[in-house]
């Protein structure tokens, strides 16, 4: 596959907790989430994979921890995957949202120079982050629905699942629905040392539109991405200052581009 092809290789998979408090979300999803999708690549004319780790809780709060749907470009498969989602379960109100994340970030199989996106979607926080969140900000937070305020029984924290995805490239996008402050942090925590960040949402429609958003804003990254790649000399010798005037564009802006490319293998 030669680079031009290459770098319209997007992954993207949503990592959803589909406890019983998400059902407003996944019938969303189901409606008009991958069409939405579906429509916005093939705009960009982009090589999209989608794929799904939908997680619950640790037993026994939950006896399913998660389950994946490996990512796919055949969005008609996929749907059917989602349209059998249920909303059901869970215990106490914190739950196994750092193992959805690892597992999203460690089991799927990402394509080598793909654009990676984990984006989380739920509405409870992860267990143990207010005892994270002490150690590192020195804040207390007051969750009291958590069978695990001391960490997270897998073990993970908001530092491990991040160098997860740091590891394999991965910027995460994280949707807290409702307001619940303590799931905002922990989201925003995530999402932020990543690159991403974390937004709230007020339901399953507003959660969708903002998952296009986003894309939306990073498909736009790639089409720039695409002239810096076309301009740089096979030589591997470039000068960013020259590149910013021959697009007309920010040092700034060039310079975070031909970082993205690096990161990505084609400088």
């Amino acid at each position: 596959m030669n680079k031009s092809n290459a770098l319209n290789q997007v992954d993207v998979c949503f990592i959803v907790d589909t406890t019983g408090s998400m059902g407003g979300f996944i019938e969303a999803a189901k409606q008009q989430l991958l069409d939405a999708m579906g429509l916005l690549s093939s705009d960009r004319d982009i090589d999209l994979q989608v794929g799904l780790v939908e997680y619950r809780d640790h037993p026994p709060q939950d006896e399913m921890i998660t389950r994946l749907y490996h990512l796919k470009s055949n969005l008609q498969r996929l749907q059917k995957e989602i349209s059998k989602l249920q909303a059901q379960g869970g215990g106490d109100g914190a739950e196994a949202v750092y193992r959805g994340v690892y597992d999203a970030c460690t089991q799927m199989k990402w394509r080598e120079h793909s654009c990676r996106f984990g984006i989380l979607v739920g509405d409870a926080p992860p267990h143990g982050f207010p005892q994270w969140w002490r150690d590192r900000i020195g804040e207390y937070l007051r969750y009291n629905s958590d069978s695990w305020p001391e960490g997270c029984p897998s073990g993970l924290d908001v530092d491990a699942v991040t160098a997860a995805a740091e590891k394999r490239r991965i910027k995460l996008y994280a949707l807290c629905m409702g307001q619940e402050a303590v799931t905002q942090k922990a989201f925003g925590a995530i999402a932020s040392l990543t690159g991403g960040e974390g937004q709230a949402a007020t339901g399953g429609g507003s959660v969708v539109e903002k998952i296009i958003s986003v894309l939306t804003q990073e498909f736009r990254n790639l089409e720039f991405d695409r002239q810096i790649l076309d301009l740089l000399p096979t030589s591997g010798q470039y000068n960013i200052e020259e590149l910013a005037k021959m697009l007309d564009s920010s040092s700034y802006t060039v310079a975070n581009s031909v970082g993205r490319l690096r990161q990505r293998g084609f400088v």
